[in-house]
């Protein structure tokens, strides 16, 4: 994992640039992400217990800053503003910082971490699309006409087929794999599927935040595609 790990620490450096610029808003964040959006859709996979190839398709980036007046993702779930049934969220008031590069298992699916606790902010890619190649077929990753599944929940059971061994940090073994140039990226980049705007409020009659759901779509530009595979 740590070609993968490097790549996503480039967000870090651009977005540093582009704050010592004096920009920054939700299209920098997007520009920020599409060279690691990039290398990943398009020359890279992750290869699982050495036998099968997970061949990304498209990815949704999820940005939330913790700071007061910094740029809002009320829809990510590892966030301190968003609601959680979690006992060790209760206990902190907050949750712990993800390890760069983490796996986190949710409702919609599998992302891939790289938070940042120094600078107080969260930051992920949900894998939205993906296909299953075994590693034999590696040759095939330029092959658009086999399908891709759009259903981001069922990667558990193409990442985790295998279970995961209690005691044992060797299972599954999931690699990431640089491998030669299978395609380019989807430009511009345009809005996650399904996702409308969110809005925090104070509730009076609950003591506390809440977040709400809004009717109007959310256009932050922060789903990246392979060219050539519909979305």
């Amino acid at each position: 994992m740590k070609a993968l790990i490097k790549i996503l620490e480039e967000f870090d450096v651009e977005r540093t640039k582009k704050r010592n610029e004096g920009v920054w808003n939700e299209d920098a964040v997007a520009e920020c992400f599409k060279s690691c959006a990039k290398k990943i859709l398009c020359n890279g996979y992750f290869l699982i217990n050495g036998e099968y190839i997970i061949d990304l398709g498209a990815i949704e980036l999820y940005y939330h800053e913790e700071e007061e007046g910094g740029i809002k993702d009320y829809i990510m779930y590892h966030s301190n503003a968003h609601p959680s049934k979690s006992k060790v969220y209760k206990l902190n008031n907050s949750y712990p910082y993800f390890k760069f590069g983490s796996f986190n298992l949710h409702q919609s699916g599998v992302d891939v971490t790289f938070e940042n606790e120094k600078k107080k902010y969260r930051a992920s890619f949900l894998i939205r699309s993906y296909r299953l190649l075994r590693k034999e077929e590696e040759g095939k990753l330029k092959d658009l006409t086999i399908p891709f599944d759009k259903c981001s929940t069922h990667i558990f059971d193409d990442m985790f087929y295998d279970g995961i061994m209690l005691g044992s940090p060797n299972n599954p073994t999931i690699e990431w794999k640089e491998c030669s140039e299978k395609g380019k990226l989807k430009n511009p980049s345009i809005p996650r599927r399904n996702v409308t705007k969110r809005e925090c409020k104070y509730d009076e009659k609950k003591k506390r935040y809440v977040i709400n759901k809004l009717e109007e779509p959310d256009l932050r530009p922060w789903l990246f595609i392979r060219e050539g595979i519909k979305e």
